[in-house]
């Protein structure tokens, strides 16, 4: 029973959790986020698992008091099933293997396996949330390094803006939270390795985390400053991604130094600590009766709970009439083109529940100026409920094309009621041609103007029937006209129209 209980325990959490873990190995495979070295990771931690089993040896019990942080880690991965939120489910994930682990061994036998487990925290896309305050803190960095460079430039917000040249967005990617999470996954393997105190380990980890924010803000002031020099045209642009790796590997030179030092101040210092083996008496073995009402009913509950739900939540994704709504421009000024792109360009969003996209053109000026007409594109893009691969604020969801368009200037737009949205200009790569977008998310009837708020606007839906979310996008494409003032005039009643739609869009979905 002590090889086969465990693996029984893991077996049985597996199954229950499968819904989150599908999930989080789809994230995994994708090679171009932050999150690609988690299978990785998993193979390390399961080693490490493994080594700590034949040296400790654990003995299998029952210890009836950690039902209760189980339970607590159990309802809050349930709260996440129910409440759509996959960030408090992949939270839950790690309590609730250790805490089934710590049902079955006690405390001091569990406490070897923590690091080793652990380790798979830095693989959680729950770290997506430190993305926005990385990326502020890089641009600032690099407004005080490129203010030593003879260089003019403005920044706003994440854009860096270059007079006559062009712009850089310092995007989720230039966050450096990949660097981040790869340096401290580094950094906490090999104090599990190698140390033995925490002090050593927290040096370590602290370097780490230095050096690899270092090396993202060395590696975006070499491309913006390379972009610069070549007038965008560089391929190094593009190669971003590669140039950045090579970077962060030279980093890792100093921090092997470093590491190695603390490893010698330990071997030569006297505050060492031996690896303890617990040699108190183990409890009597439970018996199979024992096993099964406290451990195994509770994890087989818990993995019923979560399937009702998983089944519960894909039975309810087709959840209304799907009827178009009406025009979301005055059509007596704006007549429909029969488009779903404005000079090849619309957004790229990922498998939302209903979307509509229109281009329309300015029926006065099409007249006047049949040469250079005023075009524009509204679009709603629209998620009945958030889940997994299916919400407003995801990687794949894009509002331009990066490697055709550049911004050039961000501004505000007033969309009425007191409410002001984002808007930017964007300029082709390869010819002077402009467009001017504003965008705004709609999340659970809360208007938000950038990514952070609209992910966080899923929370107060705790408490209310609505967890629909949207993306309400309006472009302008004109060579005499002036865009940002076309789309002042034009936000408000899109805005307005798109709203009374959404809300009895959600009236609908709750009365199902």
């Amino acid at each position: 029973m002590n090889g086969a209980l465990p693996l029984g325990v893991v077996a049985i959490l597996a199954l229950a959790l499968w819904p989150a873990l599908h999930v989080l190995g789809a994230r995994w495979l994708k090679f171009d986020e932050s999150y690609s070295h988690g299978f990785l990771v998993l193979v390390v931690s399961g080693f490490l698992c493994v080594q700590k089993w034949f040296v400790r040896r654990p003995v299998v019990g029952v210890y009836p008091w950690w039902l209760i942080p189980l339970a607590l880690a159990a309802l809050g991965y349930l709260a996440g099933s129910l409440l759509l939120i996959e960030a408090l489910q992949q939270i839950a994930i790690i309590p609730l293997l250790i805490g089934a682990l710590l049902l079955i061994w006690g405390w001091r036998q569990t406490s070897a396996f923590f690091l080793p487990i652990g380790l798979l925290l830095f693989t959680l896309p729950v770290w997506d949330y430190l993305s926005w305050s990385l990326q502020l803190i890089t641009v600032a960095v690099n407004q005080f390094l490129l203010s030593f460079l003879d260089i003019e430039f403005v920044v706003e917000g994440i854009f860096v803006f270059f007079p006559g040249v062009g712009a850089f967005e310092i995007a989720h990617g230039c966050s450096g939270l990949r660097y981040l999470l790869v340096g401290l996954t580094l950094c906490t393997l090999y104090g599990e390795l190698n140390y033995r105190t925490v002090r050593s380990r927290a040096l370590l980890i602290a370097a780490g985390i230095g050096l690899a924010l270092a090396a993202n803000w060395i590696r975006v002031v070499v491309i913006i400053y390379i972009g610069y020099e070549s007038n965008m045209t560089s391929s190094l642009i593009d190669e971003h991604d590669f140039f950045g790796w090579w970077v962060f590997a030279g980093t890792l030179v100093p921090l092997f130094f470093f590491a190695r030092a603390l490893e010698n101040r330990e071997r030569n210092s006297n505050d060492t600590v031996a690896d303890r083996v617990d040699t108190r008496k183990q409890t009597d073995h439970p018996g199979w009766p024992g096993v099964v009402g406290g451990v195994v009913v509770p994890l087989l509950l818990l993995a019923a709970g979560s399937w009702y739900l998983e089944l519960r939540n894909h039975s309810a994704v087709m959840t209304a009439d799907g009827r178009q709504p009406a025009p979301l421009v005055d059509t007596s000024r704006w007549m429909p083109v029969f488009q779903s792109n404005l000079k090849g360009w619309s957004p790229s969003i990922q498998r939302p529940d209903r979307s509509h996209v229109n281009v329309y053109r300015d029926r006065a000026l099409a007249a006047e100026m049949p040469e250079s007409p005023v075009e524009v594109l509204v679009g709603l893009y629209t998620y009945d409920f958030q889940r997994p691969n299916a919400e407003v604020v995801q990687y794949r969801n894009r509002l331009y094309p990066g490697g055709a368009l550049i911004p050039e200037k961000s501004f505000d737009v007033d969309a009425g009621s007191g409410l002001t949205l984002k808007g930017m200009t964007l300029r082709y790569r390869q010819s002077e041609e402009r467009l001017h977008i504003v965008y705004g998310y709609y999340v659970e009837g809360r208007w938000e103007t950038n990514e952070l708020l609209a992910k966080l606007a899923q929370l107060p839906g705790i408490f209310n029937a609505r967890s629909d979310a949207s993306l309400v996008i309006v472009g302008v494409s004109c060579s005499r006209c002036d865009g940002p003032s076309v789309l002042e005039e034009l936000l408000p009643d899109v805005r307005a129209r798109a709203q009374a739609y959404l809300d009895q869009l959600a009236d609908q979905l709750e009365q199902k």
